[in-house]
């Protein structure tokens, strides 16, 4: 994989990630607001595929992703801030970022909507119950 493409991939899946939140970490502390963080992570975020080059780096930074998202939970308690923290590992999702020819070759698939419902449902749960991770699978996703 060539080194501007890697970087693309960890800018957004990484550094953004980090960024982002930080940023809504600090808006809720300043207004003192127990809100919720919601990251939108990959199922290869807990399984490393078979390899091929679309998931070079990719794989390695969905890992990241879960994993930053355990480290924050913790940080969120250990400030004693009521803010929770959940991530979203969807599995193929149907999106403009693939040609409809890969979705017909994997049979089955995610729709966006399917991934806002699981975010809904985590954002949805009352102050005291937390929903860490979700894993939304198609029916039939051999991943």
């Amino acid at each position: 994989m060539d080194l501007l493409a890697m970087n693309q991939v960890l800018d957004t899946n990484v550094r953004g990630l980090i960024y982002c939140t930080q940023a809504a970490f600090k808006s809720m502390k300043e207004r003192e607001f127990a809100g919720h963080i919601v990251h939108i992570n990959s199922i290869h975020g807990h399984r490393v595929p078979d390899w091929s080059e679309s998931t070079n780096i990719y794989t390695p930074t969905k890992f990241a992703v879960t994993a930053i998202n355990e480290v924050i939970r913790q940080e969120l308690n250990n400030l004693g801030t009521k803010i929770k923290t959940t991530s979203v590992s969807p599995g193929v999702v149907r999106t403009e970022l693939a040609p409809d020819e890969v979705f017909d070759q994997i049979g089955c698939c995610l729709n966006p909507e399917d991934v806002s419902q699981a975010v809904l449902f985590a954002i949805s749960t009352p102050p005291h119950v937390q929903i860490h991770e979700i894993i939304v699978k198609p029916v039939g996703e051999k991943l």
